[in-house]
């Protein structure tokens, strides 16, 4: 009898922890039928851009924030303009720049 006990309350277990995983992106098809899934490759190619992240926030988010967005784009202008002032002005090492009456 005590097997049986430790044998239900195993499975028992083991049905709570191995719960499915709620649908983390939402999608719309051609017919207009709302659609979720797990990951965003279970997601139709044709659909996938426009899929929504609907699950938990947090560490494993793979999505950004606007604002997130927003500083990434400005970071990627402050890098295209210091590349292309870098490639107009000359490069000029310090020890051609200095003076050698200066130096001393």
């Amino acid at each position: 009898m005590m097997r049986f006990l430790i044998a239900v309350g195993l499975v028992g277990c083991a049905m709570l922890l191995t719960s499915r995983a709620e649908a983390q992106y939402r999608y719309t098809d051609d017919k207009g039928v709302t659609k979720t899934a797990q990951y965003k490759l279970d997601v139709p190619s044709p659909y996938r851009d426009a899929a929504v992240w609907i699950g938990p926030t947090g560490v494993g988010k793979p999505a950004l924030s606007q604002e997130q967005k927003e500083t990434r784009q400005r970071w990627d202008i402050y890098r295209r303009i210091g590349e292309s002032v870098s490639r107009r002005a000359p490069t000029v090492r310090r020890v051609e720049a200095a003076e050698p009456e200066k130096c001393r």
